[in-house]
């Protein structure tokens, strides 16, 4: 679920300093509260894992492997 976008000067679980604003993102949940800046801290970039979060989720179909 979207949220308001936050940053943190403290990465949490991340290999690199993003921004983020997907509650469900396992590296947002890793940053405290009280460690959470409001905003996107430019330039950071928005965390990969929010990204794909946002991502519709398709159905696997087998037929999808009969073709190999």
């Amino acid at each position: 679920m979207r949220i308001p976008p936050f940053y943190s000067p403290l990465r949490g679980i991340a290999l690199t300093e993003v921004w983020h604003d997907n509650d469900e993102c396992p590296v947002a949940r890793s940053i405290a509260p009280a460690d959470r800046v409001p905003g996107t801290g430019q330039p950071r970039p928005r965390c990969p894992y929010c990204s794909l979060l946002d991502r519709p989720v398709t159905a696997f179909s087998p037929a999808h492997r009969a073709g190999r």
